[in-house]
């Protein structure tokens, strides 16, 4: 007589319950490490398209400096949106309350800040809020190392939206500028030094590793404010350090 072999009802119930623990352990690092992965090539598309449209604004007005074509925030953004297909942008400054939940810092302090830029909505769930230095209370300090042609806007790119948690810099509210030539610069880079007070001394309040570049990291650039220009150095993958 011949032997049937096969699993027991026990010996699959048992299997079945270790892959469970095993995928409900596993799921949230995978869906976490989707997200990530997604986070350099959605921030190289914005800087990209960003970049195609200055260029366009500056041939057509036969210019190079974008502050001699838009003096104001609302002329920049409502030039930005003839240049950008199905993006749109409000003349009213940005309601804060419109994040959900409220924008914080990489460590999770208040980023309140964010409010006195202006909204422009561009394409994919893709949120931006532009702030002309022309008109700007955020008056920042940049030392070129490179071709910077002087301040034009400050930027902050969220990758979700305002709704879409977790709404923190380095997570997915990302910092750049915009220099007066339409080049959009990550915050973080180490081709530039960048100062928060107007009256400091260079290398005053800068955010840097033990190498000298900015880095992205909870302990030393808390703020996440350097995570743009350590994913733009590191073709573009997400590195907390």
């Amino acid at each position: 007589m011949m032997k049937k072999f096969g699993f027991t009802l026990a010996e699959v119930l048992i299997t079945l319950g270790i892959i469970g623990v095993v995928a409900a352990l596993t799921a949230p690092a995978l869906v976490q490490n989707a997200g990530t992965a997604k986070i350099g090539p959605t921030l190289s598309k914005v800087v990209s398209t960003l970049e195609n449209a200055n260029e366009q604004i500056l041939h057509d007005e036969d210019a190079t400096d974008l502050s001699k074509i838009a003096k104001t925030t609302e002329e920049y953004c409502e030039l930005l949106s003839k240049y950008i297909s199905g993006s749109s942008y409000e003349t009213e400054d940005f309601d804060n309350s419109m994040f959900q939940p409220a924008p914080s810092y990489y460590n999770g302090g208040s980023a309140s800040f964010i409010s006195e830029l202006k909204p422009f909505y561009f394409s994919d769930n893709i949120f931006l809020l532009i702030c002309s230095d022309l008109n700007a209370s955020l008056n920042f300090r940049y030392s070129a190392k490179g071709s910077f042609k002087g301040l034009y806007a400050n930027l902050a790119v969220d990758i979700n939206g305002p709704k879409t948690k977790p709404n923190r810099f380095g997570k997915d509210i990302f910092y750049f500028v915009i220099d007066k030539s339409g080049q959009v610069i990550p915050m973080g880079s180490s081709t530039y030094a960048w100062l928060f007070n107007v009256g400091a001394s260079e290398g005053t309040f800068k955010y840097t590793n033990s190498n000298g570049l900015y880095s992205c990291n909870e302990t030393t650039v808390t703020t996440g404010w350097g995570c743009a220009g350590s994913i733009f150095e590191n073709n573009f993958k997400v590195i907390y350090q």
